[in-house]
């Protein structure tokens, strides 16, 4: 009885022993499962992390905003009558031809060749306006209101028609001066601006926006505006 007791107690150890062989390694390995889980799990949220990372770090850069540079408007100028706009013209020329020249002596000169089309130019602080073409009948005022000076009015369309000394830039052999008109523009206290140039050689140039006003029915030059050039 003794011997079946310990034998039947030897089988009981064995069974438990076997069971417990078994359950170990099975624990182990669900433990392991769960174990490399966890680590790709990590690994997973590390790469996500340093992903993200690196696309906000190598995101690009926001283009600087450029600001557009808006070009001065050009207008048409308002339109004066033919009467005085030969006055206009003509009282500007007399004044710069023989006043406001930059010659050492008085004016004697005798040839002037002008622009037939105006041009307010770039040098002096002008409104930009559109040229003009002066008309036929307004060259004919301009001619007639200067009957009195002693030189030819010869019309041009531009200084390549005009003869000019290459090495000292004298024109028609220092007989003769180059003029552009601008544009007439009028006021609002009534009185007109007027950007005028001259040139008679490649040191003598003059440049001013004339003021007119009538003064006893008659336009006349009463001042300037804006800087002169004088050379």
């Amino acid at each position: 009885m003794r011997a079946t007791y310990f034998l039947t107690t030897l089988i009981l150890m064995l069974a438990i022993s076997g069971c417990a062989s078994v359950e170990a390694p099975e624990q182990a390995t669900a433990a392991t499962t769960r174990l490399k889980a966890s680590e790709q799990a990590a690994v997973a949220t590390a790469s996500l992390e340093v992903t993200e990372e690196a696309t906000a770090t190598t995101a690009p850069l926001a283009a600087p905003k450029q600001t557009a540079t808006v070009a001065a408007p050009v207008t048409t100028p308002r339109p004066v009558s033919g009467g005085d706009a030969g006055q206009i013209y003509a009282a500007a020329i007399r004044q710069m031809y023989s006043v406001d020249h930059s010659f050492d002596e008085p004016s004697e000169f005798p040839l002037v060749y002008i622009v037939t089309a105006t041009d307010d130019g770039t040098l002096l602080d002008a409104p930009a306006t559109s040229p003009q073409n002066l008309a036929p009948e307004l060259r004919q005022s301009i001619e007639a209101e200067l009957t009195d000076l002693s030189f030819e009015i010869i019309w041009v369309e531009s200084l390549q028609e005009v003869p000019v000394e290459r090495s000292s830039g004298k024109i028609a052999e220092g007989q003769g001066i180059y003029i552009t008109l601008g544009n007439i523009l009028p006021q609002d206290d009534g009185t007109v601006q007027l950007p005028f140039y001259m040139l008679c050689g490649s040191l003598c140039i003059s440049g001013k926006i004339y003021v007119l006003g009538e003064v006893d029915g008659a336009w006349q030059v009463t001042g300037s505006v804006g800087p002169e050039i004088m050379g």
